[in-house]
């Protein structure tokens, strides 16, 4: 009885093994229907956020020395101070006209502009008085902006931006104006 019983275990696995080699997977069925194609979305600034230009009025402090503005931005969370990255630009216009755009903090040698930056908003600070204005062009001077980039967005700084170049960044990130 032993034996039959071991020829019939020696049996199964055999065909059990022949079975599983001998078995292969089918033809592919015919593609199934197209659905509708969605709106494309904004090119390259998911989850960029970034203010418009600024009017900043300054306020001299008590110690007759520094100028500052503070300047609210609820979007600047704990969890973007820990993990993301904020930049914050101010701009002007030449004498022929010219826009030019400037990442803070700023030192020229004579006037500094300075940026701290926490939960809920920054404050610029100075030596000097850069309060938004007008030029005599009608042109609007030292309005500022800023720019935060969130935490898991690594490769975007591994992109080859120099985020101190304004130009690079508006382009890099589809920012309008």
């Amino acid at each position: 009885m032993k034996k039959v019983f071991g020829y019939l275990f020696v049996a199964c696995m055999f065909s059990l093994t022949l079975g599983m080699t001998s078995c292969k997977k089918g033809d592919a069925g015919p593609a199934g229907p197209q659905g509708e194609k969605g709106d494309s979305g904004v090119a390259g600034n998911a989850g960029i956020i970034y203010s418009d230009w600024e009017d900043a009025t300054f306020t001299l402090a008590s110690d007759d020395a520094t100028y500052f503005v503070d300047v609210d931005a609820p979007k600047i969370t704990a969890d973007i101070l820990n993990s993301g990255d904020v930049k914050v630009y101010t701009q002007y216009y030449t004498s022929s006209g010219q826009l030019v755009v400037m990442p803070l903090p700023y030192f020229d040698g004579s006037y500094i502009i300075n940026v701290s930056i926490f939960t809920g908003g920054f404050e610029i600070y100075s030596n000097s008085d850069f309060s938004t204005y007008t030029d005599d062009s009608g042109n609007k001077a030292f309005q500022y902006r800023y720019v935060i980039i969130p935490g898991g967005e690594a490769a975007a700084r591994k992109a080859g931006i120099d985020w101190n170049n304004y130009e690079q960044v508006k382009a890099y990130l589809h920012l309008k104006n």
